[in-house]
């Protein structure tokens, strides 16, 4: 098989610049190492234990890189799928409202933005990466790639935030699609009727609830709905229920992943169901 037929999700491949335990310098040791330079190239004396030190982090600093748990774990899914037609099993109800409410998440980031936007239905593969981006556009001479992300409730609304997943799905999307920018748009849209229904169905066992229309019990009915649906609530405006973080293109960064395809392709082409090559 082909190496180049190998394809690396952009929504999976922030799991690839993990780094393995121990086998990189950290924050504190990077910053260690910066100084000891400074120090070397100003002349200035080291100890013996700081020439230690400095020759210790110097040669961790170019260590061959080593792939993480985390990313043998992606890619021992990809080969799984790919060679074995296995998919793991992933449901719950927040990432079937991140599926079923793409259009709603559109829709309000359209009525925001005063723009139309549509959802983007063509896949990207260079090389060994893949992706489709939710909204591919041009603003202002720029082309931008969006991705939408619908979060459960007000409470993960507020606490969203750009993870190392999707900085690097949006440094894929850039290129892939050949884009300036990438504008992550975490949304609180309304919970798709049919998980609604089952937040309802799920709140009448709870209680051993058959009427939900009493006053005993409509109040409780009431909360569900206050903290589920939000498009015909006034306390809700559309504009507090988008939030934009953008990351600029840098093909400098964005080389760190390419420089770790080509190990976890190894790690791909070697792998058995049983075992390993080697």
């Amino acid at each position: 098989m082909s190496k180049k037929t190998i394809t690396f999700r952009a929504s999976g491949n922030g799991a690839l610049m993990t780094n393995a335990q121990g086998c990189t310098l950290t924050e504190k040791q990077t910053l260690a190492l910066k100084t000891y330079d400074s120090k070397v190239i100003e002349g200035v004396s080291l100890t013996p234990a700081q020439r230690k030190t400095y020759s210790d982090l110097k040669d961790k600093s170019k260590a061959p890189f080593q792939m993480s748990d985390t990313a043998k774990s992606y890619v021992r899914q990809i080969w799984l799928a790919r060679e074995k037609g296995y998919w793991k099993p992933l449901k719950s109800k927040y990432l079937d409202k991140g599926i079923y409410s793409e259009e709603d998440a559109i829709s309000l980031i359209s009525e925001v933005d005063g723009r139309f936007y549509v959802k983007n239905t063509e896949r990207k593969i260079l090389g060994n990466i893949t992706g489709e981006c939710d909204i591919n556009s041009t603003i202002s001479g720029k082309r931008i790639i969006q991705d939408t992300k619908s979060c459960w409730s007000p409470d993960t609304f507020m606490q969203s935030a750009m993870t190392l997943d999707n900085e690097w799905q949006g440094r894929c999307y850039m290129h892939l699609y050949d884009a300036d920018e990438f504008w992550l748009r975490h949304v609180l849209v309304d919970c798709p009727d049919h998980i609604y229904q089952g937040e309802i169905y799920k709140l009448k066992m709870q209680y051993n609830i058959i009427d939900e229309t009493l006053p005993e019990h409509s109040r409780l009915f009431d909360r569900l709905k206050t903290s589920s649906i939000y498009s015909d609530n006034p306390q809700y405006t559309p504009e507090e229920r988008v939030k934009k973080t953008i990351i600029y293109r840098d093909d400098n960064i964005f080389q760190e992943l390419l420089d770790r395809i080509p190990a976890a392709l190894d790690f791909y082409n070697q792998m058995r169901l049983n075992g390993f090559t080697n």
